[in-house]
Formats: C-alpha cells, sequence, structure tokens
C-alpha cells in the first residue's frame, strides 16, 4: 500500500476508494501523527486533519481513538508479514542457514529503519510507555507470530540432525533481540549509515551463530 501525499483527500478521491483502502490511507496518517506525538498527544481532531477527513468519518470507520490503535498495530504487522518475504523463502527451501539469518535480518532491518521519524519502532516505545494494555495485547502477540517463521526453520533444521538439540524458541527470541537493539541504534543515533554496512556488521554475527548452531560430527 503507497504512502499517500501530505495534502487531503478530494472528496472525489475518497469516492473511488473502498472502505479498506480508505482504512489504509488513515491508518498511515495515524502512524505518522502518533510516532511524532505519542499516543497521548494524538487526538481524533489530528489524526482527521492530517489523513484529510472528517472526525466523523474516523469514527464511521474505527469507532473510536482506541479503535484507530488496536487497527494501526494489526495494520503495521500486516504490511510487512514475514512469512510472505520471497527472499527468505528461498533461502529457507534451500536450506541455506546463512541466507536464512541474513534475510531475515534484512526483512526486520528494512522494516523499521526505511523511514526512520515514523519508525515502528517509535509506536513500541510509546505503548510500552503510555499503552501497556496495547503492547501486552497486540505487539507481543504480533512479535511470536513473527518469530514461529525462524523458529520453525532452526527447529526442522535439529530434526533433520544439521543443528544441535537446542532450544529454537530461545534463539529465535535472541536472535531478534539484537536485531532490535541494532534497529534501535540505526533509527536513534544511527549508527549505520546504509544497509551495506548493517549486513556487513551483521554478516558476522550470523557466522559466529550457524558455527555454534552446527551439530558437530
Amino acid at each position: 500500500m503507497s504512502v499517500i501525499k501530505d495534502t487531503e483527500i478530494s472528496n472525489k478521491t475518497r469516492g473511488r476508494l473502498s472502505a479498506s483502502e480508505r482504512q489504509g490511507q488513515i491508518l498511515e496518517k495515524t502512524q505518522e501523527v502518533c510516532t511524532e506525538k505519542g499516543f497521548a498527544g494524538t487526538t481524533l481532531d489530528k489524526i482527521a486533519q492530517k489523513a484529510g477527513v472528517s472526525r466523523a468519518l474516523l469514527v464511521q470507520h474505527f469507532g473510536s481513538k482506541e479503535g484507530i490503535y488496536e487497527a494501526l498495530v494489526d495494520f503495521l504487522f500486516q504490511n510487512h508479514p514475514l512469512e510472505g518475504d520471497l527472499n527468505l523463502k528461498e533461502y529457507m527451501e534451500k536450506k541455506d542457514d546463512d541466507g536464512v539469518f541474513r534475510a531475515f535480518s534484512l526483512h526486520v532491518f528494512s522494516h523499521m529503519t526505511k523511514d526512520k521519524t515514523h519508525s515502528p519502532l517509535r509506536l513500541i516505545f510509546y505503548s510500552m510507555l503510555e499503552k501497556p494494555d496495547l503492547y501486552r495485547k497486540h505487539y507481543q502477540q504480533r512479535q511470536t507470530k513473527a518469530l514461529n517463521v525462524l523458529e520453525g526453520y532452526i527447529s526442522m533444521r535439529v530434526k533433520e540432525g544439521v543443528f544441535k538439540e537446542i532450544n529454537p524458541h530461545h534463539v529465535a527470541v535472541g536472535f531478534l533481540a539484537m536485531l532490535t537493539q541494532l534497529s534501535i541504534q540505526e533509527v536513534t543515533i544511527p549508527q549505520f549509515h546504509n544497509e551495506e554496512a548493517f549486513m556487513a556488521h551483521i554478516d558476522t554475527v550470523i557466522g559466529v551463530l550457524v558455527d555454534g548452531l552446527k551439530k558437530r560430527v
């Protein structure tokens, strides 16, 4: 779903959009407002102004500000499903262990840092501080879903006897935590100047990790 410009959505344009498309455009603008103002500093009026729609239309689609927050979290995760990453899928099918961890890293890093001003990481921070119930209900649940992709692959390699007997969940959680930390540094400092610099750093970590996972003959 493409990001619309910071101009009002004309009545003519709104008339051609389906309900889901209209909601998507509104949620894109809601993300911008929330990452700039936080949940506490976001109002329906601010969202409506940013999206170029009426407050009544927001209520019609989402019911309330809380309803928009819930929809926004779902929207963010639906827009970057790891299970739909063709590059990652290809490496998994080839059972290229280094490639799998690399593609996983590239997906997470690219999604979290492609727009540093409006990075989903900022929403995670705001939800932890201002909306802990929202964080527990959605972000932790979605994180578990995302981890299943990597965890499932590690589990398969353990069963095949390629990786040593190890808890796949612990490995996946640790690896994602490391990626998240590096992404945070990129969004806030930044530490890496580009994707190539990040991957050069992460490749060293992946090499050590995969070597440590492999079963010794």
